[in-house]
């Protein structure tokens, strides 16, 4: 995947979130490539942006919720 060598030698820890980014990354690229009635330079742009703003955020409940399985 993209991030894999991120890290040299990843922790558990660093694992997880790795996956949890991950994740979050896909979800935004299937938003981003999704087709709407929106003009495609527009949407793309406002979808980045909100990407930028938010993946951290979904990151973060991707891997609440895989903790909570634990």
């Amino acid at each position: 995947m993209l991030l894999d060598d991120y890290y040299s030698k990843p922790s558990v820890k660093e694992r997880r979130r790795l996956a949890a980014v991950q994740a979050a990354l896909e979800i935004a690229r299937a938003s981003v490539s999704a087709t709407t009635e929106t003009d495609s330079a527009e949407k793309t742009a406002n979808d980045l942006r909100q990407v930028a703003e938010t993946i951290g955020i979904l990151a973060d409940a991707i891997q609440a919720a895989l903790e909570k399985t634990e």
